[in-house]
């Protein structure tokens, strides 16, 4: 494997443990809401930071855009649209089927699809043999996130903590299912931003930003469908004075932090992908996803959520956790 490689599987890995470490500090804001907290995190990760950053990285961003074909932004709008749809759906399927089995479907369709569809847009033909190895890859994905998903029903059943809606469970895995297909949009968006990357890339002084140029359209539009919902249950709700509160002061500094560790696996993701090359979309998507679960898991760890949670889930977590790390090594194998 080349050093360039090397140096893009590593960063995909490092954006992974940043992506599986943003909802932390979730845990410490007990006294706001979710749409509370959905709103601020969908303002300054979506909108405020991802812009101030562009400013401050990209030399000459307006010429970035406008040497890019307006259906390329057009499609990077829509993909963004379609992927904060989607993870509208996955918040809406925790409560029916709880956030272990949501989270495991909505990544393993996230997965397969937004590794299989760049493929069917790749520039040149990919050879047959790495073709092979790739849905090899995205099989040992899905069924790692699959056996993870098992593990953490499992763990919401002994310590009592998950809300079972049986008549809301085929609704629940339908919005599952089609939340994590939409997500998957994220990674088509920056497939179709491949000549906005070149751009910035090409313009002086150089930054290794040049990513956060690609994901500003795809952001913009796809944090319409989240602050829209979060605003509509502020109202229906009354939860805005939950702002005011004494002793909240400091959640704002906090959804800051998930802010920008969102943001920022964001940006490092796109550029491992970019250093991998032609197939860094193709076989990164997964290993980023996989990575993801992998870390969410060890955080979960160290944070206490699996104590007092049985054999059964610990040990369906660890045999899922490594099915996702041979899947990392065959893709990386694939990559190369």
């Amino acid at each position: 494997m080349r050093t360039d490689h090397v140096t893009g599987f590593l960063l995909i890995l490092i954006a992974a443990v940043m992506n599986g470490a943003y909802a932390i500090p979730m845990k410490l804001m007990s006294r706001w809401k979710w749409e509370n907290i959905w709103l601020v995190w969908t303002l300054l990760s979506l909108w405020v930071l991802p812009l101030a950053l562009e400013l401050a990285a990209v030399p000459h961003p307006i010429q970035a855009y406008s040497t890019t074909p307006w259906t390329s932004l057009a499609v990077m709008g829509v993909m963004g649209v379609l992927w904060g749809a989607g993870v509208l759906l996955l918040g809406m399927s925790f409560p029916l089927v709880g956030v272990a089995v949501g989270a495991a479907v909505a990544l393993g369709c996230s997965a397969a699809v937004g590794t299989l569809l760049p493929i069917l847009f790749a520039d040149a033909p990919i050879r047959r043999s790495t073709g092979l190895t790739i849905l090899l890859g995205a099989v040992a994905v899905v069924l790692g996130v699959g056996v993870c998903g098992f593990a953490g029903r499992a763990r919401e059943r002994l310590q009592e903590t998950s809300v079972i809606v049986q008549q809301g469970s085929i609704k629940g895995f339908l919005f599952a299912s089609v939340g994590g297909t939409l997500a998957a949009a994220l990674n088509l968006a920056f497939v179709s931003g491949a000549k906005i990357v070149a751009s910035v890339e090409a313009q002086r002084p150089s930054t290794p930003l040049a990513s956060i140029a690609v994901w500003m359209p795809v952001l913009l539009a796809g944090g319409i469908p989240g602050t829209l919902y979060s605003l509509s249950l502020l109202i229906k709700n009354r939860s805005a004075s939950l702002y005011r509160q004494k002793g909240t002061s400091g959640y704002w500094l906090l959804v800051v932090v998930m802010a920008g560790l969102w943001l920022g696996s964001i940006v490092v993701y796109g550029g491992g992908v970019a250093r991998i090359g032609a197939l860094g979309p193709v076989v990164g998507w997964p290993v980023f996803m996989s990575g993801a679960v992998i870390a969410s898991a060890t955080w979960g760890t160290l944070f206490g959520e699996w104590k007092n949670s049985g054999t059964t889930a610990k040990a369906a977590m660890t045999l899922g956790v490594f099915c996702l790390i041979v899947a990392i090594v065959i893709l990386g194998k694939a990559g190369s």
